[in-house]
């Protein structure tokens, strides 16, 4: 069974002959590698020239700098293996990695998506703890519902199940990784290794990371925007399926965040008065229950909060 890396590279000339190592030392051979370079301003082009007498390792150059979302969406369209995973090009991953999820996929061949956990590291790789927020799904939860980070590297997909959404959106420029998740729950079951597979590193050059959080919490907002709808139009059959009024809840509850973060005061109240009569109205019932005793620090969670991952 082929397992297709994925490498979606822009200006990580510095890094990616570590992540390339990664994949040549796996304890499972059958591997390719999709490189794809988003019109890199560094010194790729010179490095990936020495690349070329390893079949196995194929490189592609976008036209012109599309962004990560149409970088990972092309390194999808790429692929030939069975499996799939990304892996950032300022990464590396465990030497069992591969091997792990092909058994995971052979044994659960419903699931769409299995991930598992991940270390965090510093600019050196150096191993600083286990990511405490990588975990299973609650039974019968989808991730939707949460988007709080459960699901994350190392994430791998079947080929097949990918086949079946409308693949990642190339107008995506953070959140990438979410877009895909949500697609693939939509398509199959999903299933957590509970075994850091992943060394996940944090630097100033990351697209979500120091710094860059604000953006790509937009970004998520976007694509959760999207989800929502797309899920209530599958479940348009379905009235009395309890997922519907969690859905629209969910919807109108981001609309609100977005709103606010944009600084678009009438979206943000048309949002927040609808969102009673969107199935939340116990949510916004506990909120206002817990707003005298939390106060500022409940509203600054609720509308300035950004999850940063701290080495």
């Amino acid at each position: 069974m082929l397992f297709s890396v994925l490498i979606a590279n822009y200006n990580n000339a510095n890094y990616i002959d570590a992540a390339i190592d990664s994949i040549k030392n796996q304890t499972y051979s059958d591997w390719e590698i999709i490189i794809v370079d988003d019109c890199s301003t560094d010194v790729f082009k010179t490095k990936a020239a020495t690349y070329s007498e390893e079949n196995r390792i194929k490189i592609y150059f976008n036209g012109e700098n599309q962004g990560c979302g149409y970088t990972k969406r092309r390194c999808c369209d790429l692929a030939t293996g069975q499996v799939l995973g990304f892996l950032d090009p300022d990464d590396i991953l465990h030497p069992e990695a591969l091997e792990t999820m092909i058994n995971a996929h052979k044994f659960h061949p419903t699931c769409s998506l299995i991930y598992s956990s991940h270390y965090i590291c510093n600019e050196y790789l150096e191993v600083k703890r286990v990511a405490e927020y990588c975990k299973a799904l609650p039974l019968d939860t989808p991730y939707l519902l949460l988007s709080d980070g459960s699901i994350h590297h190392f994430a791998t997909f079947k080929q097949g199940s990918y086949l079946k959404t409308e693949g990642l959106s190339p107008d995506n420029k953070k959140a990438v990784d979410q877009d895909l998740y949500y697609k693939l729950e939509e398509v199959g079951g999903v299933f957590f290794i509970n075994t850091p597979l992943y060394y996940y590193r944090i630097h100033n050059q990351g697209i979500s990371t120091s710094g860059n959080e604000a953006a790509a919490t937009l970004w998520h907002y976007k694509i959760i925007e999207e989800a929502c709808l797309r899920r209530l139009d599958l479940l348009k059959t379905k009235k009395d399926s309890p997922l519907v009024n969690l859905y629209k809840a969910r919807y109108r509850k981001i609309k609100v965040f977005s709103s606010f973060r944009k600084g678009d005061w009438p979206g943000f109240l048309w949002n927040l008065f609808l969102f009673p009569f969107s199935g939340g109205a116990g949510n916004a019932f506990n909120y206002l229950r817990k707003l005298p005793r939390e106060g500022f620090s409940l509203i600054q969670r609720s509308f300035f909060y950004d999850h940063k991952i701290r080495v």
